[in-house]
């Protein structure tokens, strides 16, 4: 059952949005360079850190946080991300 009573939450933009991008394990540095270039592209700063890696080696993840100027800009920017080669998932 759905609570309808609580009011739905309203993301208020500009804001902070953290991405976690799983990727190919043998393509990570390659995808960590296509990253950057997007962030520089769309005048973010372009920070990227690591994340885990799975418990098999197949995929590892990298951490990024945009500043999103809107809902329009944040589908944008995760369809650039999602288009990018050897990005399996973005969460």
């Amino acid at each position: 059952m759905i609570n309808t009573s609580r009011p739905k939450t309203e993301i208020e933009f500009p804001c902070p949005w953290e991405l976690r991008v799983i990727v190919f394990a043998d393509r990570t540095e390659c995808v960590r360079a296509e990253l950057m270039k997007l962030l520089v592209e769309d005048g973010q700063a372009p920070v990227l850190s690591d994340g885990n890696s799975s418990s098999g080696g197949k995929y590892s993840t990298l951490r990024l946080t945009i500043t999103a100027g809107s809902r329009e800009h944040l589908d944008s920017f995760c369809r650039s991300v999602a288009a990018v080669d050897g990005v399996k998932m973005i969460l």
